[in-house]
């Protein structure tokens, strides 16, 4: 009897109900494995709300550090491998790699299966999910060991890195780059990528690896499929593709016009600022994937806030990147431009179905909200509104402040969201209240506003309507 019970409650559980509840059992799995001593360098003292940050951080593919010392300096190898395993399956997706352990031991895959891969994935149908999952393995494995093997020789020759550390710290690039995720583990390196600063080719490296992971799977594969003819794409890859280069571009050359005058950005660091190849860098990966080659805390207000908009949109569907994605951005743009021109929404000469629309709508008012009221809560657990103000900068505090400013409480709720990874120095003294914030944003952000909010809503069927009646808007 108990067991017909658990049979019927499974089946009552949509895709994408089974899809958060495995991120959430993943999260709580990885936050044990890095509470064990093993995953803890000796002397140094972590809270489980922070291992739990972390876990979430991975799995979610943002890339925030809540530990003072930075990942590579609190945790040891087995630690950053855990880390590392759990990047890999935030990226590809934890209900996907339950089917691939399935497909291992089964003849072929169930409707169940299927369903879960076409949700976890944005795919429309189900037709031929097998060889589309071992393509998706394919690509990944692919970026991800070229990736490693460019970054390798960058750390061993120009670095000097040891052959050990050199290997290690690739791969890890390699995969934390791949995924969007913005996590780096150099040991004595507490604000991301700064330390490499000058150095063009990791600056391109990384950029590939988070370009390439933030397409999305399937958009890679129709590129590489239609050998780059842009006429023989789907609307979806025309879509993705303009709207990335577009936003890549944009976001580079403001982000340089806004810091090109900034006088504190010129340290040791970056003698000359901030560069047109940084501003590239930090255009790309403000977009969903964290990594820094700046001290952001030195940044302008209108810059960081820029930023935000970049987090909000975020990468494209079927990636491993957050945000509301490029797809939904542009059916928004397209709906305000039909709106002007009192059309119907379009998009390369193809119709924009309503229904699409509306979802987009949704999908941008429900990340918004979710983010604004994760905003108040960070507000309200950090700060008075008379601080708020007139809230001073990073660079005036010392080692245990506990109180900044309002544009850094909205920068890292954005971060958060949109599952970036970037900040302006804060996470680690953030209160216990706000982290537990940032941790349901990153959660959010990852699975999708959308789902969250669908994800237990039982499927009713509309029996009646209530009476029409204008009111006045605007």
């Amino acid at each position: 009897m108990e067991k017909l019970k658990r049979r019927k409650w499974h089946r009552h559980l949509s895709p994408i109900a089974i899809i958060c509840l495995s991120f959430l059992l993943v999260i709580f799995l990885g936050s044990g494995l890095l509470s064990l001593p093993i995953a803890i360098k000796e002397g140094v003292e972590v809270q489980y709300i922070d291992n739990l940050f972390t876990a979430v951080s991975c799995t979610c593919v943002t890339g925030l550090v809540s530990v003072q010392l930075g990942a590579g300096d609190t945790y040891t190898l087995f630690g950053r491998s855990v880390m590392g395993i759990l990047i890999a399956l935030g990226g590809l997706g934890v209900s996907t790699l339950g089917v691939f352990f399935y497909m291992l031991f089964a003849s072929k895959l169930g409707i169940t299966s299927q369903t879960l891969i076409k949700e976890n994935w944005n795919l429309r149908s189900l037709k031929s999910v097998r060889k589309i999952f071992l393509q998706v393995l394919l690509v990944a494995a692919s970026f991800v060991t070229f990736g490693a093997i460019l970054t390798f020789f960058d750390l061993f020759f120009l670095h000097n890195y040891n052959v050990d550390e050199a290997i290690g710290y690739a791969i890890f690039h390699a995969v934390s780059a791949y995924n969007n995720a913005g996590f780096d583990v150099f040991s004595g390196n507490t604000t991301n990528l700064v330390m490499f600063n000058n150095d063009i080719m990791m600056n391109l490296i990384t950029a590939f690896l988070i370009v390439s992971g933030g397409l999305g799977y399937f958009v890679v594969i129709e590129l590489f499929s239609r050998r780059f003819r842009f006429k023989r794409f789907s609307l979806h890859a025309k879509i993705v593709v303009t709207y990335s280069l577009t936003l890549i571009f944009v976001g580079t050359l403001l982000i340089y016009l806004l810091e090109l005058n900034n006088p504190s950005n010129v340290t040791d660091a970056s003698p000359d600022g901030v560069t047109f190849m940084g501003a590239f860098f930090m255009s790309v990966s403000s977009r969903t994937a964290g990594f820094s080659f700046y001290d952001l805390s030195h940044f302008k207000e209108v810059t960081v806030l820029f930023m935000c908009a970049l987090m909000f949109v975020g990468a494209s569907p079927g990636s491993a990147g957050g945000g509301i994605k490029t797809t939904t951005f542009a059916l928004a743009v397209a709906y305000l431009r039909g709106l002007v021109t009192n059309r119907q929404p379009y998009l390369f000469k193809r119709s924009i179905p309503y229904k699409l629309v509306r979802k987009a709508l949704i999908i941008m008012s429900l990340g918004f909200v979710f983010f604004l009221l994760g905003l108040m809560f960070i507000c309200g657990f950090e700060s008075d509104a008379n601080y708020l103000l007139d809230g001073e900068r990073y660079f005036t505090y010392v080692e245990g402040a506990t109180r900044f400013s309002l544009i850094d409480y909205t920068f890292e709720a954005m971060s958060a969201f949109g599952t970036v990874g970037l900040s302006t120095g804060f996470t680690p003294y953030y209160t216990v209240g706000s982290k537990i914030v940032l941790i349901c944003l990153m959660y959010i952000g990852r699975v999708g506003p959308l789902s969250i909010s669908t994800t237990f809503r039982k499927q009713t069927t509309e029996t009646f309507r209530y009476p029409e009646e204008d009111v006045p808007i605007g």
